[in-house]
């Protein structure tokens, strides 16, 4: 990972992009949601606590925490509720107890006080010995390592912290608690909260924001230790002046005050990293970074308990010398090169714990949906065109510059592999050039099909319209692919064989033939269903194909991939329309044609489980031959019913199936069949078994 984000610092460097430089200390809040709030406490002068609020998520997306330590940080940090009620559902009474629980916290029913001062007993009380422990680093240690780091006077746009930092050190810890006391800070601060707390529902004004804070509605199938809830806290006070230590500036103010004092004490260093920069404070430890949906990614992260390090007497940092310098260059890279502001431009998602990267070295702010062509799309961007991302990328690259050949654009993808470790497991140089070739590529060759067309719903209810196939985005495969489909149009997970660069892989690089066969045999074996599907969806008319719930879409990508994979492999379908294994496809296709309009004649279009071809389609993937000679004698009573109808309103539809049918079949006598087919040949017999026919 250092070497692909060095080589990123280094093109920011000649473009004079500086990222924003962060102290690896300062770290961002945990994510935010309606559900999941933060909550801001302030501290009055004299100890007590002066409110309680809920920050914005915007606000919070600005605001850092001072880490130190794993889990131990300033002024946010998290706690967990006072106290832990668990109900018992098989009794009535605490049943009805917990929906009255609920009820409050949502605000519907105004809260029994002396009911839930009964329910908060000294048995469940929620905070045990480890998070006493916690919070006296959370505020005493850390925030005295703060106030040194910070300078011991009030500093300019950052008096705030000063005063909070002063107020939350003279808190007792747990084991200094005097009982009589009425000051404040002679209590501990989880006495000083539950005062607040308790002042507030006996106010009833806005208690249902704060009873989170008071009680937690456990799981009682867990053991209290491990459920025990979270929530995450930012302290304040309330009588700042310039700006309250939940700002964006205060924020930015203590940074700027820690890389200098940092700087100032950097020393100096007369040996080298591996990059070639100075090996000032080689050993320390590499800084995180918090991306989207795969949260912290540490830089590179080695240990002496790797039994592989011994192998070279290489231990720790001495493995790969790095210096804060390239650390902090690498840090900034990804952090720019991951900001929220750039989704779909320079990152997107590209599985569920897995992101993919892409930039121009030479144009590095230029603003291309470079994410968003591969397929790293929003959930609100489900109508989404390859064609109009594609167009958009080439049409910005051409007005950027005369020469495509000159833009390198380099590709990668980190996946988290656990909690502690992230990998790269895809890394590409490409040209402009070739993006905009392939995509040009893509698009032919995902057309590379017969006219194939489904029913399904349009946006009116009730509305039935003719949807044609679609081109995939190249993230698209791996989804397509992966999914198992069984004959009944169903589709579960399957173990997923394909990796989600797969298919940004097939759309660069310009010899795929490698690993198309292997595409291919998967999508052959897990398609399979939905192929039969969706020849049986076309004649009977309760079987409408829905696009936009679960998997849906992929019934108009799969046929798109067949004929795109097969491009690839060098196959045309002005050619392999002529061939064998496409023509057996269509002597179904019609074969079914024929047997549903003989059950619309003559059974009252009552028609079965199974037409005849869509039966034998499962046989002909295997033995052509059999399948065909079985065909011959289940398609008898229909077409010899074909042969002799007369005069109903079916007659002529009759007629013309049987022209069809006959000059497939004479087609087909032109050639020797073989006695299995091969998956490029079941491609090409989908194929013909989805394509509609001719219009004349």
């Amino acid at each position: 990972m250092l070497n692909e984000l060095c080589q990123l610092a280094d093109a920011l460097d000649r473009e004079g992009i500086s990222p924003k430089e962060w102290d690896p200390k300062l770290k961002e809040l945990p994510k935010v949601s309606n559900k999941k709030p933060c909550y801001r406490i302030t501290i009055a002068d004299n100890g007590s606590v002066g409110g309680i609020d809920i920050l914005s998520v915007e606000l919070v997306f600005s605001l850092r925490k001072w880490e130190p330590s794993n889990g131990n940080s300033f002024p946010g940090f998290n706690i967990q509720p006072l106290y832990r009620l668990v109900f018992d559902k098989n009794v009535e009474e605490e049943k009805n107890n917990e929906k009255r629980l609920k009820s409050w916290a949502e605000g519907k029913e105004p809260i029994d006080v002396e009911l839930l001062k009964s329910w908060c007993s000294e048995q469940n009380i929620n905070w045990d010995r480890k998070i006493e422990t916690k919070l006296t680093k959370c505020l005493s240690d850390i925030p005295m390592k703060l106030l040194d780091l910070l300078g011991g006077e009030s500093q300019q746009n950052c008096s705030a912290i000063y005063k909070l930092i002063e107020r939350v050190l003279r808190f007792s810890s747990a084991d200094e608690v005097t009982e009589i006391s009425n000051n404040c800070y002679e209590k501990s601060f989880r006495d000083v909260l539950e005062t607040y707390l308790w002042e507030v529902i006996e106010r009833k004004e806005s208690a249902s924001l704060v009873l989170p804070l008071l009680v937690y509605g456990g799981n009682p199938k867990q053991v209290p230790d491990n459920d025990r809830g979270s929530l995450s806290v930012y302290l304040d006070i309330p009588d700042w002046k310039e700006y309250p230590v939940a700002s964006k500036k205060t924020t930015e103010t203590i940074n700027n005050y820690l890389i200098d004092n940092s700087t100032e004490n950097s020393g100096l260093a007369t040996a080298l990293d591996a990059f070639g920069d100075s090996l000032i404070d080689g050993k320390e430890k590499f800084p995180s970074v918090k991306l989207p949906f795969i949260a912290d990614v540490k830089l590179r992260a080695m240990n002496s308990e790797s039994p592989c390090q011994f192998r070279y007497n290489r231990i720790d940092a001495a493995s790969f010398p790095v210096g804060r310098n390239t650390r902090k260059r690498a840090k900034g890279a990804l952090e720019w090169l991951g900001a929220a502001s750039r989704e779909r431009e320079t990152w997107g998602r590209a599985d569920t714990k897995e992101l993919i990267f892409v930039y121009p070295v030479q144009l590095p702010a230029l603003s291309l949906k470079l994410a968003a062509c591969f397929g790293a799309q929003k959930k609100d961007d489900s109508e989404a065109r390859f064609a109009d991302a594609a167009h958009d990328v080439t049409q910005k690259l051409r007005g950027a510059t005369n020469n495509l050949k000159d833009i390198e654009l380099r590709v990668f993808s980190l996946k988290k592999m656990d909690k502690a470790r992230t990998k790269v497991i895809f890394h590409r140089n490409y040209t402009a050039q070739r993006l905009v070739d392939a995509a040009e590529e893509w698009r032919n060759g995902c057309e590379n099909l017969p006219d194939i067309r489904v029913r399904t719903w349009g946006d009116k209810k009730g509305e039935l319209i003719v949807k044609k196939m679609q081109i995939p985005f190249p993230l698209q495969i791996a989804q397509c692919l992966n999914r198992v489909w069984k004959y009944d149009g169903t589709t579960e997970c399957g173990t997923p064989v394909v990796a989600a660069t797969q298919g940004i892989e097939l759309l660069l690089d310009e010899q795929p033939e490698r690993f198309i066969p292997h595409l291919l045999t998967v999508l052959i074996g897990n398609g399979r269903g939905l192929f039969f599907s969706l020849g049986r969806s076309l004649f009977y008319g309760d079987d409408i194909i829905s696009l936009k719930k679960g998997y849906g879409r992929h019934r108009i990508l799969l046929p798109s991939i067949l004929g795109l994979l097969l491009y690839k492999l060098g196959i045309r379908k002005e050619d392999y329309m002529k061939n064998v294994p496409f023509l057996v496809g269509r002597m179904m296709k019609l074969a079914d044609e024929l047997h549903a309009l003989y059950c619309k004649d003559v059974r009252d279009n009552k028609l079965p489980s199974q037409l005849v071809g869509n039966a034998l389609m499962s046989a002909a993937l295997d033995s052509p031959v059999q399948a065909l000679a079985q065909l011959a004698l289940r398609l008898k009573p229909y077409y010899g019913w074909a042969q002799t109808t007369r005069g109903s309103e079916n007659s002529g539809l009759a007629g013309y199936y049987i022209g069809q049918y006959g000059e497939v079949a004479g087609q087909l006598a032109e050639f020797e069949l073989p006695a299995r087919f091969n998956d490029e040949e079941r491609a090409q017999l989908f194929l013909g078994y989805l394509s509609s026919n001719p219009k004349k």
